[in-house]
């Protein structure tokens, strides 16, 4: 039963980490608070699914197709919005991805209504039983997906010029700025590389997940406490505060009370946050 409850904790966290990586990437780069990560992985589940119904491409296969239209879609979001939010005041900057959010969920509604959707006949299907512990092929999908994600962003973001670029603009924008980086662009790329990462994981979570206009939303806020307790700015943080929060999510609801794990991720957030402010791995 423990390494059954260890092995879905680590699925739910995966999802709540690729949520994570795309808030404090943004965070960490342009100082904004992504509030409509949640609607960019809506958005992108239903991309999957039509993609599904038109084409019969299973969501696996979805993902480089959805992962680049996500990264446009951010960038066009950028420039038409994000852009001019960052010559505002805070409060503005802080307030417009929440608008953006309700616009791109209630526009959903409008478009595809509230029916619960799922795509049946997937690629990977069955489970692997090892005795102590029955691993759902299903569930595998977005762990795999996850571990690639992070592994290709940390890769990106150190060996890459435009990943150092990103970097050093997220460090000292000025400095930045002195030296040749045109930080208007850094902030363009990183912008696209939240929604192409909120895309990935909408794709990987249709996997075992209904299709919902509301769906983002308490994967978001998860996604905000997973980056609190890893730490605002650090990619790997947001990972494995995702991953924390996975484990406390299925732990509490299973040994304790499905109507507890709520209560209990906000306490450990509450914990973690008085004793360092700025999360395990803030800088």
């Amino acid at each position: 039963m423990f390494v059954q409850v260890l092995f879905e904790g680590l699925v739910m966290g995966a999802i709540y980490a690729l949520i994570a990586m795309g808030i404090a990437l943004v965070w960490g780069v342009m100082n904004i608070l992504s509030f409509s990560q949640g609607e960019f992985m809506m958005i992108s589940m239903y991309l999957a699914f039509y993609l599904n119904q038109s084409l019969k491409l299973d969501p696996l296969l979805s993902i480089p197709i959805v992962a680049v239209v996500m990264f446009f879609f951010g960038v066009m979001i950028y420039l038409l919005l994000i852009k001019k939010a960052l010559k505002g005041p805070l409060l503005s900057q802080r307030l417009v991805t929440f608008s953006l959010g309700l616009v791109l969920t209630n526009g959903m509604l409008m478009l595809a209504g509230g029916q619960y959707k799922n795509i049946p006949n997937l690629l990977v299907q069955g489970s692997i039983d090892l005795g102590v512990l029955t691993i759902s092929k299903q569930k595998l999908v977005p762990l795999v997906i996850c571990i690639v994600v992070t592994t290709l962003l940390f890769w990106f973001m150190k060996k890459t010029t435009l990943g150092n670029a990103i970097s050093a603009t997220a460090q000292d924008k000025m400095a930045a700025e002195l030296i040749g980086i045109n930080t208007n662009r850094a902030y363009m790329i990183a912008f696209g590389l939240s929604a192409s990462i909120a895309g990935i994981a909408g794709c990987a979570l249709t996997y075992f997940y209904y299709i919902n206009p509301t769906v983002g939303a308490p994967f978001l806020i998860f996604g905000f406490i997973a980056v609190c307790i890893g730490g605002f700015g650090s990619i790997i943080g947001a990972f494995l505060g995702g991953l924390l929060m996975g484990f406390i999510d299925l732990f509490t609801g299973t040994y304790l009370s499905v109507s507890y794990k709520y209560l209990a991720i906000c306490m450990l957030f509450i914990i973690i946050v008085s004793w360092k402010p700025k999360g395990l791995f803030g800088r």
